[in-house]
């Protein structure tokens, strides 16, 4: 095949996958609103419904997975889709389009955590790297130092980094490998991905920090994103389930996501190796459904507001515990804190306030950065 002009390089859109970013941020963001700074709520915290409300969002975490399997689908989309129209993937171009979508606004709350917050009144110095950070290490910096730091809102950057990572393997990969430069035994290294993430949690099932932080203890949800794409686009076997019926759908959800919260019950001892690798499936499962079904019972595009929220996702993710940490201690300053209404002000207060914020940032921020990635296709 001859190579192409990059510039003429046409990218594959997804429909739906950008609302499901929302529901993703959203998770976490509900997570985060009921964990961070629980102890300054009052004992309604500790009522019976607020119990079982917690017990419920405490799962919202998953959404981070969400976004590994959703990143790996689409990157692996993006470099097959280049390698079938030029021949070959242009490993700079790759490297400066996830630059230009990551960095601004990592770099951006590290600025905000590390520089500008110890200036601010109360404001306290992270006990954290700034050289680890810098280089993409945050989620390692989490492991060493991170039980002990007071500044919860730098913990976010954690998945960031472990993307950052990914897509560098890959830079070093194309550059180095001519195989995968052209497209090529992308599967071998998806599967041994996954295989050594299965080891990796294996031989650290009593360290919940290095399971839940570690690249490769998570690593298998981006090579399982990576999969789905590779199955989709290379091979024809999982278009017969792309005709599967409204009912078999449904069951297939509550089935999955009554397995998802009942994970920590089920996935103990060893199991604890494979319980990322069923959470990863299962969003596959969702990636699928939400794409190719013909019969689905909703479409995240089609909720009111999700594709529009979905589009600054990111911004979402990146200030929202900057928000709730600000946020919390105005609640604290005026004594709402010990009300259920109080809790629920909050919820909506640091909701309305993170887009707000994402959105400017979207706008003055992220746009104008987004649109110099056509100078790298």
């Amino acid at each position: 095949m001859e190579n192409n002009k990059t510039d003429n390089l046409s990218l594959p859109f997804y429909e739906n996958l950008t609302g499901l970013r929302f529901i993703g941020a959203l998770s976490v963001f509900l997570f985060h609103s009921f964990t961070l700074g629980r102890e300054v709520w009052g004992d309604f915290f500790h009522h019976p419904i607020f119990t079982g409300v917690f017990k419920l969002l405490s799962k919202g975490h998953h959404g981070v997975g969400l976004f590994f399997v959703l990143s790996g689908f689409l990157i692996t989309s993006l470099l097959l889709n280049e390698a079938n129209q030029n021949g070959q993937i242009n490993a700079f171009n790759f490297f400066m389009r996830r630059l230009l979508r990551i960095w601004p606004l990592y770099f951006l709350v590290l600025f905000f955590g590390f520089i500008l917050f110890p200036l601010l009144p109360q404001g306290i110095e992270t006990k954290n790297s700034l050289f680890h950070y810098i280089i993409f290490l945050s989620n390692f910096e989490e492991i060493w130092s991170g039980w002990r730091d007071s500044i919860s809102f730098l913990t976010v950057t954690w998945s960031v980094s472990i993307e950052e990572q990914f897509y560098m393997t890959w830079v070093a990969l194309i550059t180095l490998i001519p195989a995968i430069q052209k497209g090529k035994y992308y599967s071998v290294y998806f599967v041994l991905l996954i295989l050594v993430s299965i080891l990796f949690r294996a031989l650290h099932i009593d360290d919940e920090r290095i399971i839940y932080f570690h690249t490769l203890s998570v690593i298998s949800d981006l090579a399982i994103g990576g999969l789905l794409a590779l199955v989709v686009i290379k091979t024809n076997w999982l278009t017969h389930f792309s005709k599967l019926s409204k009912f078999k759908l449904v069951i297939t959800y509550l089935v999955g996501g009554a397995i998802l919260l009942l994970s920590p019950t089920i996935f103990k001892g060893y199991l604890i190796s494979i319980e990322r690798l069923y959470i990863g499936l299962f969003f596959a499962f969702i990636i699928f459904e939400q794409v190719y079904c013909t019969h689905s019972f909703y479409k995240a595009d089609k909720i009111l507001g999700f594709f529009k929220l979905g589009k600054i996702s990111y911004g979402l993710y990146m200030y929202h515990c900057i928000v709730i940490y600000f946020t919390q201690n105005i609640m604290v300053h005026y004594g709402f804190q010990d009300s259920i209404l109080g809790f629920i002000a909050f919820l909506f207060l640091a909701g309305y306030i993170t887009l707000i914020i994402s959105r400017l940032s979207y706008t003055y921020i992220e746009s104008p950065i987004l649109k110099l990635k056509k100078h790298f296709r």
